[in-house]
């Protein structure tokens, strides 16, 4: 897996603007249906799961993107790219106000933090990792 992290640094840039991209297109499509899973008990809905991986994917190509070769970014780059993509979370989630069919919810911007918190817990130690084999070969 590291070896795919590495692999991808020199890609990342591209990767994020196509997945904002994605993002702004998916969130702008009118009347998207719920998936759900149907249980005897209750209905489980997969929407959360999917904001979730969705801004893991996009926290986590943003992180890359401004990492350095060595795979360190200071504490305030992780400070400021955090604020931004929790801005665009919020701010995709209201932008969805203005689509026919579609509604703001309160859980898709909480499920959109998880992901981007959780992934910033998994960038901060893989690219101690990374860093710390780079750093062991120069």
């Amino acid at each position: 897996m590291l070896r795919l992290i590495i692999f991808l640094r020199p890609f990342s840039r591209y990767l994020l603007i196509v997945w904002i991209f994605a993002i702004i297109f998916v969130s702008s499509t009118p009347s998207i249906p719920t998936l759900k899973i149907h249980t005897a008990k209750a209905d489980i809905r997969l929407d959360y799961l999917i904001h979730f991986c969705e801004y893991g994917i996009l926290a986590f190509l943003a992180f890359l993107s401004f990492a350095r070769n060595v795979f360190m970014l200071s504490f305030r780059k992780y400070i400021l790219i955090t604020m931004g993509l929790i801005l665009f979370a919020v701010l995709d989630e209201f932008h969805q106000k203005l689509i026919p069919g579609r509604a703001f919810n309160a859980k898709d911007i909480f499920s959109n933090l998880m992901g981007i918190f959780a992934v910033l817990l998994f960038s901060i130690l893989v690219f101690r990792i990374i860093a710390g084999k780079i750093g062991k070969t120069d």
